[in-house]
């Protein structure tokens, strides 16, 4: 076999230099008859070489079948505690095998390499195909990095996303990012491709069935969509949704933006997606494509029962909240969503909280403990659940100087906490500062200052349903207007 570079120089000194075939071979080195078959050829090809024979491998022969065993054995295996070249190489050395790493990869890679999956282009309707996953960014929150999840949901007929940032992938989460990129694109697509998420798939089973979660279930009939999953391991099936999501990463979170909560994050990349998709000339087609939304939003919160313990709190995963004290041993409901923790008592709130993230916080509200606090006046300076530093600083300055004068200065300044039920915390403050410059330091005095301001201000606050239930009802007769007209005539008879 000759290269193509030879070919060359032959023919020209043939054609061109009208050089015998004998000189040339003189000149080249090449074969006379070489040289003929070459000349001869009507097409001018870069030449091929062809192996007649099989390859021999003088060196690794011996030790082939081992190699075929150990492969064979490998497929009754789990994949990741399969052979590798190394191990093989290792074994073989041990064996007595005098050659290198190189020829034993060599020999694998000609005969093992794993036959390449073919991918066909795809074309989607508008609103017919969407696909869901999670990725993960880093951010600034509260000047701390922090690792946020985000859940994306990409239309496949426009290429069109939306993102949402939470602070886990638990199901709530999951049922949340469904529901706001729905409200968001103001429709449901026809079908959705999904990973095989835990909080979507119990179970994988044989081919593509799946145990579903019976809340996924709900999801899905709630809003009329049919759902597919993909192959495990094969994350090709979704690569637009997982391109999503590095496009969302790499467009919004570079550099790493900086907020105060993950609300706040939010609405960033609710207009950071916005701005997107303006430049999407297919997105208002494909939303308009969309099955219509339910009139009714689908519940995604998680329930589940808990006891009241005796600090009036309920404890939820790993984190605690309060509930007003009235409930301390009562079984209770706990409503959560990916943003709110709600206290229920046969349906009714009894209490609200945003959800915490992290491990063993607390979520007190000092109005939960009033009333056990108006017994335990006492503990109030040392009570976790008085903070001064939540209220204005003149609080805690009228409450030292009630207990000054005062040994049941807490239980008074309880009391004056508890105008919070009725009146905001400003126009307290307010009378409390009016109450000190006037040397005035008790309940009585605070709650004549404020009726005072409320008056003078014209700022009627409308009485509770509990107080109207105590106000005796009075009912007044009207008086008969036909015995006035009687005294004009001149008295009645």
């Amino acid at each position: 076999m000759i290269k193509m570079a030879q070919l060359e120089i032959i023919r020209k000194m043939y054609f061109m230099e009208g050089l015998s075939i004998r000189e040339i071979s003189r000149r080249t080195g090449i074969h006379r008859d070489t040289i003929s078959k070459y000349l001869s050829l009507e097409e001018i090809k870069p030449p091929k070489y062809k192996q007649i024979r099989e390859r021999k491998h003088p060196v690794l022969g011996p030790y082939i079948s081992m190699i075929k065993q150990i492969m064979e054995d490998d497929k009754t295996r789990h994949r990741k505690q399969r052979h590798t070249g190394t191990k093989i190489f290792e074994i073989l050395k041990a064996e007595g095998f005098p050659g290198g790493y190189n020829t034993i990869s060599d020999y694998l890679r000609k005969e093992y390499r794993k036959q390449r999956e073919a991918f066909l282009p795809l074309e989607f309707d508008l609103g017919a195909y969407a696909e869901v996953d999670w990725t993960e960014a880093y951010f600034y929150l509260n000047g701390k990095e922090t690792k946020a999840h985000i859940f994306v949901m990409k239309l496949r007929g426009s290429g069109g996303f939306y993102v949402r940032a939470y602070p886990f992938e638990k199901q709530e989460a999951f049922f949340d990012g469904h529901i706001k990129c729905f409200e968001f694109m103001n429709g449901v697509p026809y079908k959705i491709a999904y990973d095989n998420l835990k909080t979507a798939v119990k179970k994988v089973l044989q081919g593509s069935n799946r145990e579903e979660q019976e809340q996924f279930i709900a999801l899905r009939t709630h809003y009329l969509y049919e759902s597919t999953f993909c192959r495990p391991a094969k994350g090709n099936e979704k690569g637009g949704v997982e391109n999503a999501g590095k496009e969302a990463v790499r467009k919004f979170f570079v550099p790493y933006p900086e907020v105060d909560s993950f609300e706040e994050l939010n609405q960033y990349l609710h207009n950071e997606c916005i701005k997107l998709l303006e430049k999407n000339q297919k997105w208002e087609a494909e939303k308009a494509a969309l099955r219509p939304l339910p009139t009714v939003r689908f519940d995604g919160a998680r329930y589940k029962e808990v006891k009241v313990n005796r600090y009036s709190m309920i404890q939820f995963e790993t984190n605690r909240y309060s509930v007003p004290k009235a409930y301390v041993g009562e079984s209770v409901t706990v409503k959560a969503t990916a943003e709110k923790v709600d206290i229920m008592v046969k349906n009714s709130v009894i209490a609200e909280h945003p959800r915490l993230y992290g491990r063993n916080k607390d979520n007190i509200v000092l109005d939960h403990y009033l009333e056990l606090l108006l017994q335990k006046s006492r503990a109030l300076g040392n009570t976790k659940v008085y903070k001064p530093q939540k209220l204005p600083a003149v609080y805690e300055q009228y409450r030292r100087c009630i207990l000054s004068r005062n040994p049941r200065g807490n239980r008074e300044f309880v009391k004056i906490l508890m105008l919070h039920r009725e009146h905001s915390t400003e126009i307290v403050a307010e009378a409390i500062e009016i109450a000190m410059a006037y040397n005035v330091y008790g309940y009585d005095g605070v709650l004549n200052i404020l009726g005072q301001m409320i008056v003078s201000s014209h700022n009627a606050v409308p009485l509770s349903k509990d107080r109207l239930q105590s106000i005796p009802e009075v009912r007044v007769k009207p008086p008969e207007l036909n015995k006035f007209s009687a005294l004009m005539t001149g008295g009645i008879n």
